[in-house]
């Protein structure tokens, strides 16, 4: 999930700038490397992590963070301005939000938010101090790769990496700020400090349902037993807000067709036996997920083009840089066989894979990553889910019938592929704005540690308050990793009835609507992968995404000028919530407070 910004200069002229219009003005006399930056993003970096976990394990979506890690950190170094002290630099705000970005990237290159959750619900259970270290080592590997590649795609190749551009044009009119950017601060704020409020209110007080669920029977079954209704959740309809449009269609199209149509079907058929969302998602599953990877193959497609230029930067890596550069890159470079050993033994460790298996993963994290780091390049995409099921696929050809082992081999690749595609973001904006390319290796390196120091207790106070698999915390990612490992390693009697003709339907239409969206019709369907989410979160999630995506398309269209607003709005919705739902759990893990419900 990422943001669209709107740009201060045309991107044209920022590409084919020498080296950019902003390394002149911002070269001379910028502190970088400050205690206020390293305070401003660890702090902002800390918020990311615990809003992706809360975020991912709900919805399978998480921030990359970039656009909003630059407003925050911005703001927090602006409140630190004293008369010792001058305001933050464009470049120590690009330094701090790329720490933030780095700490907010953890969940996902540790798998937090698939892979583990994923092993958990197939009863494997790692234990967390050999996670954060698998984590740290795979996200290493990645950002390692990320700055070995930084002359051959950003300087040679000249892929634009628009998120990149976009957070370079953010931090340099933050320094000359306006009054737009001064009230799109204010609304993420204020909004963050009510949701904070209403969530209080809503999970330890009892004040607030937490959702409200439509009265009545479909198929002679209530309909809250299907759970469909609207949720009292700011952070769904922050969700919304970022999603659009036909992202919310996808969603609200997908739960209607599940859990209005084929949910009633099940239980009617005696298929199911329980009216109970755990036992009605183990099916719908299959077609969820036969969406989901559908429309993720079908977006690898234009990438074969690619595969000649990948194939060079690898033979490229780290080769080319004169000077400091040249011995920066030789010391990098001889970091990643370490880097790769250290992971190869917290995943041994962790995830129970025999070294030889996890050599083999770590063999395709290289050619992955850079397809990742093209796709990123090229269309701001970071296919990072589609590459761990592509290792997933091509293990239980090697070593069928083991379905944790494929769950973990596919959380290697995906691992590492997260921070390779955000790394170069950052060192895309670092590029344009004169940064220097060390500092942000070290920044990144040391939000890795942070995120995982961070993450895993958020991760383990939420599922301990929670439990997996729950409508609470439905973990739509997880169920995509256990159910392509389930296949892969079992086949088709891995399958419940009828689940194969659904798969099958699920995959084709995933790749029809994947590809027809990038055509004429793009505007006026729905997304396949959102359609696949909907099928697995709990009814009144999507219909509250939605909801928010349809009120925000609402008021962009009334108030075209406020645009960056809502998006500030949706940002404070989700992070406001995500804070105080982590309060909550822990109080609950604690037994200082006890459920309303």
């Amino acid at each position: 999930m990422s943001h669209s910004e709107e740009a201060s200069a045309p991107v044209s002229e920022v590409l084919t700038a020498a080296p950019s219009p902003f390394t002149s003005a911002l070269r001379v006399n910028q502190a970088e490397l400050t205690t206020r930056a390293l305070l401003s993003g660890g702090t902002i970096g800390a918020l990311l992590a615990i809003t992706n976990v809360h975020m991912g394990l709900k919805t399978g979506m998480w921030e990359t963070g970039s656009i909003v890690a630059t407003l925050l950190t911005f703001s927090c170094m602006s409140t630190l301005v004293s008369r010792r002290s001058n305001a933050p630099t464009a470049l120590e705000t690009h330094l701090a939000q790329t720490l933030a970005v780095s700490v907010g990237a953890l969940p996902s290159a540790a798998g937090l938010l698939g892979a583990i959750p994923a092993l958990a619900l197939l009863g494997v259970r790692p234990s967390g101090g050999w996670v954060a270290l698998w984590g740290v080592g795979l996200g290493t590997l990645g950002v390692l790769i990320a700055y070995l590649l930084r002359r051959r795609l950003l300087e040679h190749e000249r892929l634009p990496f628009p998120t990149g551009i976009a957070t370079a044009e953010l931090i340099s009119t933050l320094n000359t700020p306006t009054p737009t950017h001064r009230g799109r601060a204010r609304a993420l704020w204020g909004t963050g400090l009510g949701t904070m409020l209403f969530t209080w209110l809503r999970d330890a007080g009892g004040v607030f349902p937490s959702v409200w669920l439509l009265p009545g029977q479909w198929r002679g079954i209530p309909l809250e037993k299907l759970l469909l209704g609207v949720g009292w959740n700011p952070m769904m309809l922050g969700i919304g807000m970022m999603l659009g449009v036909q992202g919310g269609l996808g969603l609200l199209l997908g739960t209607l067709v599940a859990w209005g149509g084929l949910a009633p079907w099940l239980v009617h058929e005696g298929r199911v036996n329980q009216v109970e969302f755990r036992a009605l998602v183990a099916w719908l599953t299959w077609p969820g997920v036969g969406l989901m990877v559908g429309a993720a193959i079908s977006s690898l497609v234009p990438l074969v083009s690619t595969l000649p230029k990948v194939l060079g930067d690898v033979w490229w890596l780290g080769r080319g840089a004169v000077g400091w550069e040249a011995t920066a890159a030789q010391r990098v470079g001889r970091a990643v066989l370490p880097t790769a050993l250290l992971a190869l033994v917290a995943g041994g460790l962790a995830l129970g894979m025999h070294p030889l298996q996890l050599l083999l993963s770590l063999l395709l994290v290289l050619p992955l990553c850079l397809v990742c780091a093209h796709s990123a390049g090229q269309t701001d995409i970071h296919p990072i889910s589609p590459m761990g099921q592509l290792t997933q696929v091509a293990f239980g050809l090697v070593s069928p019938g083991q379905a944790a082992l494929n769950v973990a081999a596919g959380s290697v690749v995906s691992g590492a592929a997260a921070p390779t595609g955000l790394s170069l973001c950052s060192l895309q904006a670092g590029r344009l704005l004169g940064a220097t390319p060390s500092r942000q290796l070290l920044v990144q390196l040391l939000g890795l540690v942070l995120g995982a120091a961070v993450s895993l207790p958020a991760y383990s106070l939420l599922v301990t308050a929670h439990g997996l698999g729950t409508p609470e915390l439905p973990v739509p990612t997880a169920h995509q990793f256990k159910t392509v490992a389930e296949f892969a390693s079992k086949g088709l009697d891995g399958l419940p009835p009828r689940a194969l003709l659904a798969l099958g339907l699920g995959f084709g239409t995933g790749v029809l609507l994947s590809m027809a969206t990038r055509g004429r019709l793009a505007r006026l369907l729905p997304s396949a992968t959102a359609m696949g989410v909907g099928f697995i979160l709990p009814a009144h999630y999507a219909v509250t995404i939605a909801l928010g995506a349809f009120l925000a398309a609402g008021v962009r269209r009334r108030w075209p000028t406020t645009s960056s607003h809502v998006q500030a709005v949706g940002t404070g919705a989700i992070m406001g919530e995500s804070l105080v739902g982590l309060l909550v759990a822990a109080l609950l893990a604690l037994g200082l407070i006890s459920s309303p419900g």
